[in-house]
């Protein structure tokens, strides 16, 4: 499976509003680093597609050790037509099926096609926070191990006993 993101409409839609230019950057790397853990539950593959009106060119890097990739757009190609590109892009390359994300219509208009997919942002998003959640009350995390104790071996832990208690 691989997803095609439309950055920014994914990131207005959580954010319900401007974002000031100031939390840009750091609401971007949020959002990569959700996709990153939601794509390695699902087994899948992101290409998180964001505008840049500065950049002469369009730009990507895959994110090391995670099955995400990060693009940025540039002033002259839009995100919307990045993700157009990627779209027949793994058509043409793979027998994944594609799912693209994003509410913009011209988007959604040019991934009408088979073995494409379309989610609106709410879905994608409610599919994460539902990721979340699921980890969140997993049993798995009761049992997970997060005291020093847990964490050292047993003379490591002795000395420092022996220190807490002023024993030389």
């Amino acid at each position: 499976m691989i997803y095609i993101i439309d950055g920014y409409n994914v990131l207005h839609t959580r954010e319900a509003g401007d974002i000031a230019t100031d939390e840009l950057e750091d609401k971007r790397r949020i959002l990569v680093e959700d996709v990153i853990s939601f794509m390695a539950s699902e087994g899948a593959t992101a290409f998180v597609v964001f505008d840049s009106h500065r950049a002469e060119s369009a730009e990507s890097h895959g994110i090391p050790n995670t099955p995400v990739t990060v693009c940025f757009a540039s002033a002259a190609e839009s995100a919307d037509i990045v993700i157009g590109k990627l779209v027949q892009q793994k058509l043409a390359g793979t027998r994944d099926e594609i799912r693209v994300v994003s509410g913009d219509w011209e988007v959604q208009k040019g991934a009408l096609m088979k073995r494409v997919e379309r989610i609106p942002p709410r879905d994608f998003l409610a599919g994460m926070k539902n990721f979340a959640k699921k980890v969140a009350f997993s049993p798995k995390m009761d049992k997970m191990r997060w005291k020093l104790e847990h964490k050292v071996d047993v003379e490591t832990l002795r000395k420092l006993e022996d220190m807490r208690r002023g024993r030389g």
